[in-house]
């Protein structure tokens, strides 16, 4: 026969009902969810993919801007510096002239 150990616990729960899987009540789980949870499951979905694509296009929108923008910045520094320096050969070509019928 077994013994029941002497060091038990002071508040030891115990079973005061019988429960029978019968009694119990399950609650119904409908076949298809809702109009409401359908539209916020597609709407999450939705929301990821153009957050995504707007990403995407504004990224290479801007690195489309910038390479244009470059470009042309690039075309009028060059014109620029070409007239900067076709100024001053002309001015040291002159110069040089000047120096020669001084002479």
């Amino acid at each position: 026969m077994s013994t029941t150990p002497r060091n038990l616990p002071r508040f030891l729960p115990t079973l005061t009902e019988v429960v029978h899987p019968s009694g119990v009540v399950k609650k119904a789980i409908p076949a298809t969810p809702d109009l409401e949870e359908t539209v916020w499951f597609v709407m999450q979905r939705v929301d990821m993919m153009i957050e995504r694509r707007v990403a995407e296009e504004v990224d290479a929108m801007l690195r489309t801007v910038v390479s244009e923008q470059t470009q042309t910045l690039r075309l009028r520094l060059r014109e620029e510096l070409e007239g900067v320096v076709r100024q001053a050969v002309s001015e040291a070509i002159a110069s040089r002239a000047d120096l020669h019928k001084s002479k």
